[in-house]
């Protein structure tokens, strides 16, 4: 795993979905302000309390829904907008405000200015939603933009807005003051049209008028007509190359909100320059093998709480698993199989648990909002669905039982100070299990069940790491490497009601030797318990920033104890994503420099369906090549290699999709951001590919360990750390 440095000539440069301020976020602010006078506008940030939940409120997640909808309507009335203008109103929410752009008595242009110079990034974020949606300004085929689904701006594939399903992407522009830039993101989404609907205000396509005496089809939108369904089980495609499913993508969909946010900010004169990822060095050989951990040392029982029965078909693709689930993809397009374990079935939930045993439940299928969790309050035998979160805190206070699973987890995980037994939890039962077939599935939920399955093993084996029983194998570690360390992972959960938010901190030393990494010990702290949390505190106090009561979510450090040096890494939303080759104007642009080719392509008989993946266009560089066109490299085995650009301050790590871009559609890849601190506290600014840390660090990561998704684009250290916090 040699890590190697890269000519900057001939690297490529990966346009990211960030731009960054040039000035400080007020300057960025005052001048789009100033923009906005100019165009006889004096709108400045306004916030206003969310109204709380009463006992006719919906629950769940049905709430919060129902809540932005109440919002939606108070603001309206606020500005007097009415009919289609209240869709047309763009609005945040934070967990206790709405804020809204709006104008105040007496408001002039200096006033205005200081308005907003209170609120610069607030300011900046809710101009962009105003503009796009008020100015319908993406000039994009095929794509169109809505409001008044949720608080947000939504923008949608205008061929698909007649059909019973319609998937959107929720725009999320997001200014991080303390860095200095603009995220452009968005979320999925996923609405069905109701069965019944108000013929007076029902969604269908209409004639309006297009001047010179035309008249054109409209699909009018009615966000009342829809709702909404959980999007994690129909995803949004993140990149596909299919030219009738391109403009449907997360990659589309990022591309249109970056240049959006560029087209404003070069109208408005707003100080800003695009982020691209230009790699400086890349790890060769990068990814630990799986063949290691594609085995489980112990058995497995399987604990059926469903009333289906758990008969031969249903546990015959655990038995037969190689027939049935063939193969997981790793680096390199290569695939290991994992061997049937020893399996075991019991229909009741065993008294006593054994740490020498891997124990998957299933729980029966859920509904989407809450899963498969169940909690009957008091003495009623009745069972209601309700979030996770409010079953812990039920069981925290003995005020009610909950379905075998969730009364699991949280005595033998989340109650306990140490990790002692191996447990899964899968929101199937015994029936959809039966329902599998060996080979591959084509997709659906047979698919879904599949990779949850594989998904379980795995995890599975690194519970039995993380219990002591198995080292992992992670070879070439650098001889520099500290035998000692302390991987640290933290997690904040707001609780429902006014109870304080729950912390937990989990503590994994780990021991490296020769060219394995072997867990010595676990410490976590209990649910509930305010003191553990306060001595992990007192142990560790960068754990807590400075002025703050609570330690913030998410966080993962890879310490020295000996040195006192420390390594953390910043993932998930805060860090953007490669969206195209920054040779391109944009994402329109990009695809119709392959319209000759695509012809050509056809003339030759191909049905020229798909964007072209070669190097000649590398439409997204690191996905495809690191390299200019001009600079091809062949044989570069892309899928074998992390990209690494050095910023000085931290270095930012791209992982590539294991097998590379499937044409029809895959995941986007993301990225992490490593910095390191010296024993004083102090971050170290430069020379990071040096330390001990970093490179212990760099020659963990994972790549199709994990199956697909983002779990499976981290070090392992991060998954041992994890996983001592919660399944």
């Amino acid at each position: 795993m040699p890590i190697r440095s890269l000519d900057s000539k001939t690297v490529a440069h990966g346009r990211l979905n960030a731009l960054r301020f040039t000035a400080p976020v007020a300057e960025a602010a005052r001048a789009l302000a100033n923009w906005q006078v100019d165009q006889g506008g004096l709108l400045v940030p306004m916030a206003m309390p969310l109204p709380k939940a009463t006992e006719g409120s919906p629950k769940g997640v049905s709430f919060f829904r129902h809540r932005a909808k109440l919002v939606r309507a108070q603001i309206a009335q606020e500005l007097g907008l009415v009919g289609d203008a209240a869709l047309k109103l763009s609005f945040t929410m934070t967990w206790k405000d709405a804020w809204y752009l709006g104008p105040r008595p007496k408001l002039d242009a200096q006033s205005m200015l200081d308005a907003v110079a209170a609120s610069p990034a607030k300011f900046i974020e809710l101009m962009l939603l105003k503009e796009l949606i008020e100015s319908s300004a993406i000039d994009a085929e095929d794509t169109f933009v809505g409001g008044g689904f949720g608080p947000g701006v939504y923008l949608g594939s205008a061929s698909q807005a007649s059909k019973r399903h319609l998937q959107l992407a929720e725009v999320e522009y997001t200014v991080n003051s303390k860095h200095g830039f603009l995220l452009c993101d968005m979320t999925a989404k996923r609405f069905s049209r109701k069965l019944k609907t108000s013929a007076e205000n029902a969604s269908a396509t209409r004639l309006a008028n297009a001047g010179e005496g035309f008249l054109v089809g409209v699909t009018r939108i009615v966000p009342d007509d829809f709702h909404e369904q959980d999007g994690r089980k129909f995803p949004m495609d993140g990149l596909s190359l299919d030219l009738n499913k391109v403009r449907r993508t997360r990659f589309y969909y990022l591309n249109l909100l970056t240049e959006f946010a560029m087209r404003l900010f070069t109208k408005a004169r707003v100080p800003f320059a695009r982020e691209t990822f230009a790699a400086t060095h890349f790890v060769d050989d990068a990814y630990i093998p799986l063949e290691p951990l594609a085995q489980l040392k112990h058995p497995i029982i399987v604990v059926n709480t469903t009333k289906e029965p758990l008969d031969h078909d249903a546990l015959a693709p655990l038995v037969r698993f190689p027939e049935y689930l063939p193969g997981y993809h790793v680096a390199g397009n290569k695939k290991v199989h994992f061997p049937a374990p020893d399996v075991r079935a019991v229909s009741v939930v065993p008294e006593q648990l054994d740490s020498a045993v891997n124990y998957l439940f299933l729980n029966g299928k859920g509904d989407d909002e809450s899963g498969s969790v169940r909690l009957a309050k008091g003495g009623s035998t009745e069972s209601q669905a309700v979030t996770p979160l409010v079953a812990y805190l039920a069981l925290s206070k003995g005020e009610g039982r909950t379905d075998p699973y969730t009364e699991v987890k949280y005595r033998h995980l989340l109650a306990q100070d140490r990790f002692k037994v191996s447990t899964q939890g899968l929101d199937y039962g015994p029936n959809s299990l039966a329902l599998l077939r060996p080979g591959k599935a084509g997709g659906g939920e047979n698919r879904q069940l599949q990779e949850a399955l594989k998904r379980c093993l795995v995890e599975m084996s690194l519970k039995e790491a993380l219990l002591g029983h198995k080292a992992i194998a992670v070879p070439a570690i650098p001889d520099s490497i500290p035998v000692h360390l302390t991987l640290l992972a933290t997690r904040r959960a707001r609780m429902p009601g006014r109870a304080a938010p729950e912390q937990s901190i989990a503590a994994v030393d780990v021991r490296v030797e020769g060219s394995s990494i072997e867990v010595i010990r676990v410490r976590r702290t209990p649910w509930g318990s305010g003191e553990a949390v306060l001595d992990f505190v007192f142990e560790y106090e960068f754990l807590r920033e400075q002025g703050k009561d609570v330690i913030r979510d998410g966080q993962f450090w890879v310490l020295d104890p000996s040195s006192g040096e420390r390594l953390t890494v910043w993932a998930g939303t805060f860090v953007p994503k490669i969206i195209l080759s920054d040779a391109y104007e944009g994402i329109e642009h990009a695809i119709g420099v392959q319209d000759s080719y695509l012809a050509a392509r056809r003339e030759e008989g191909s049905k020229g369906k798909y964007l072209s993946k070669g190097r000649e266009f590398n439409l997204l560089p690191y996905y495809i090549s690191m390299f200019k066109p001009e600079h091809s490299v062949r044989g570069e085995r892309i899928g074998s290699k992390m990209p690494i650009q050095d910023c000085g301050a931290f270095i930012r790590i791209f992982v590539p999709p294991e097998g590379g871009i499937a044409g029809s559609g895959d995941a986007m890849s993301g990225m992490r951001d490593l910095m390191h601190y010296g024993a004083d506290g102090a971050p170290t600014r430069a020379g990071l590919l040096d330390l001990p840390l970093v490179q212990l660090y760099l020659h963990t990561m994972t790549n199709g360990v994990l199956v697909g998704g983002g779990n499976s684009k981290m070090s392992v250290l991060e998954k041992l750390a994890r996983l001592a916090l919660e399944n």
